[in-house]
C-alpha cells in the first residue's frame, strides 16, 4: 500500500490523536501508508511487547504445576495474564493487519465524504460532537490505565508468601515481601536479588502493558468512531433534500427551474448513494479486522468480571487498598466492553436510520427518477451493520446485557459449587 500521509489539517474537526503522535504509532501509520513498510517503532514496540509479556504468562501458568491452588487462588494467578494476552493481541493484529488498518485511517479525513458548501458549517458540529465523545473515551481508558499502573507500582500489595505457601484469602497472610503482580517464578522469589529483580520486571511489564493497552484502544477506538460519524452525516445529508418552492409553476420559466432543482437534488442523492457504498466497503474491512479484537476484548472482559465478582464474594477480611486496585482492573475491562457495544449499537442504529432520514426528505415532491434511487438506498440501508464477534455474534447493547446477566449466572455458580 502506497498512498499520501495523512496531515494535521486533515483530521475530522475535534478529533484528538496526540497519544498516537505520543508513542509513535501516528509515524507508523504514515510511514506505512507513503512507502508500504513497517518502520522501526513498531518493530520495536513488537519486539519489546513479546520479550515482556510472554515470560509472564507462561510463568503463570506453570505455576499450577508448581505450587497448591484453590479456586480462589487460582481466579486471582488468572487475573493478570489475560491483559498481557490482551495487548499482545492488539499489537499482534495491528502488526499482521497494518495494510488493511492504514487504508481505515481514511475515515478520520475530514473529506471522507462528499459535502455540499452549503451545509459545511452545521456538518462540522456534527464531527465536533462525536470527535469530543471519542476523546473522552478513549481519556477515560488512559486515565484508568495510568492510575492502575501508579496504584500497583506504588503500593504493591501481593505476597510472596502467599504465592508460595497459602491458599484461601490472600489478605490474611501479612508475612512476607510484596510484588506487584500476583504469580510464581521458577527461581527463589523471596530471596536477594530474585525478589527485587521479579519486582523490577513486574513494574516494566505493568507500565509498558498499561499504557498501551490504552493507546492501541484508541487507535482503534478513533476509526469506529469515525465511521459512526459519517453514518451519521449522511443521515443529516439525505433530511436536508428539500425541494425549493416555486411560484407559479404554471409558466415556462418556473418548469425549467423546477426540474434544475430535481436535477440537482437528484445529483446530490447519487453522490450520497456513492459514499454510502464507500462506507459499506470500508466497514466490511473494519469489521474483518476488529473481529478477533473485539471477541477477545468481550471474553477477556466477562474473564475478568467474573474473577473480580468471585473475589468480592470470596473474600472475608479485604483490604481496602486491594479492593481499589481490583476495582480499577474490573473497571477498565467493563469500560472497554462497554465502549465497543455502544460503539458498535451507535453505527448500527446511524446506518439503518437512513431509511428514516430518506422518508424525512421531500422524496414526494421529487420526480420518480429520484424516487428510484431513494428507493435503491433505502434497501441498501435496510439492515443496519455493526460489529460482530466469533465472525457472527452481533456486537450491540443487547451484546453487553447478555454478558453482564453471564457473569452474575457464572459468579453465583462458582460460589455455590465452593460452597
Amino acid at each position: 500500500m502506497i498512498d499520501e500521509g495523512i496531515e494535521d489539517s486533515d483530521i475530522l474537526e475535534g478529533l484528538n490523536v496526540r497519544y498516537l503522535k505520543i508513542f509513535g504509532l501516528w509515524k507508523v501509520i504514515n510511514d506505512y501508508r507513503k512507502t508500504g513498510n513497517r518502520n522501526g517503532i513498531i518493530k520495536f514496540e513488537v519486539f519489546c511487547t513479546f520479550i515482556l509479556t510472554l515470560p509472564y504468562v507462561i510463568c503463570q501458568y506453570m505455576s499450577y504445576f508448581n505450587i497448591e491452588v484453590d479456586i480462589q487462588k487460582a481466579t486471582f494467578l488468572n487475573l493478570y495474564p489475560l491483559p498481557a494476552l490482551q495487548m499482545c493481541c492488539r499489537i499482534a493484529v495491528f502488526w499482521f493487519r497494518i495494510d488493511i488498518q492504514c487504508r481505515l485511517y481514511d475515515l478520520i479525513k475530514k473529506n471522507f465524504l462528499n459535502i455540499p458548501e452549503g451545509s459545511r458549517a452545521q456538518i462540522e458540529e456534527i464531527y465536533k460532537r462525536i470527535s469530543k465523545v471519542s476523546n473522552m473515551c478513549c481519556m477515560a481508558t488512559l486515565i484508568v490505565n495510568a492510575t492502575i499502573v501508579s496504584l500497583y507500582v506504588v503500593n504493591p500489595g501481593i505476597s510472596v508468601d502467599y504465592i508460595l505457601y497459602h491458599t484461601g484469602s490472600m489478605t490474611e497472610v501479612t508475612t512476607g515481601r510484596k510484588k506487584i503482580l500476583g504469580g510464581w517464578y521458577p527461581v527463589p522469589m523471596a530471596e536477594s536479588p530474585y525478589y527485587e529483580i521479579i519486582f523490577v520486571y513486574e513494574a516494566i511489564c505493568i507500565l509498558w502493558g498499561g499504557l498501551f493497552l490504552a493507546v492501541y484502544f484508541s487507535l482503534y477506538y478513533h476509526v469506529l468512531v469515525c465511521l459512526y460519524a459519517h453514518f451519521t452525516v449522511l443521515g443529516f445529508q439525505i433530511e436536508n433534500l428539500k425541494m425549493k418552492s416555486v411560484k407559479n409553476g404554471g409558466s415556462k420559466s418556473c418548469i425549467k427551474r423546477d426540474q434544475n432543482n430535481n436535477s440537482i437534488v437528484y445529483e446530490n442523492l447519487i453522490d450520497i448513494i456513492r459514499d454510502h457504498q464507500k462506507l459499506l466497503r470500508y466497514f466490511e474491512e473494519l469489521r474483518t479486522v476488529y473481529n478477533p479484537l473485539v471477541t477477545l476484548t468481550l471474553g477477556i472482559g466477562v474473564i475478568v468480571l467474573i474473577i473480580g465478582a468471585i473475589q468480592f464474594l470470596l473474600g472475608k477480611s479485604i483490604n481496602p487498598g486491594f479492593i481499589f486496585q481490583i476495582s480499577e482492573v474490573f473497571a477498565l475491562q467493563g469500560l472497554e466492553v462497554c465502549m465497543f457495544c455502544f460503539g458498535s449499537s451507535s453505527i448500527e442504529a446511524a446506518s439503518s436510520g437512513l431509511q428514516f432520514a430518506i422518508y424525512s426528505s421531500d422524496w414526494y415532491k421529487a420526480n420518480v427518477k429520484f424516487r428510484k434511487a431513494a428507493q435503491m438506498l433505502m434497501v441498501r440501508a435496510n439492515r443496519g451493520v455493526s460489529l460482530t464477534a466469533i465472525r457472527m455474534y452481533p456486537v450491540n447493547v443487547e451484546t453487553l446485557m447478555a454478558i453482564l446477566q453471564f457473569t452474575y449466572s457464572t459468579a453465583t455458580l462458582m460460589m455455590r459449587m465452593t460452597e
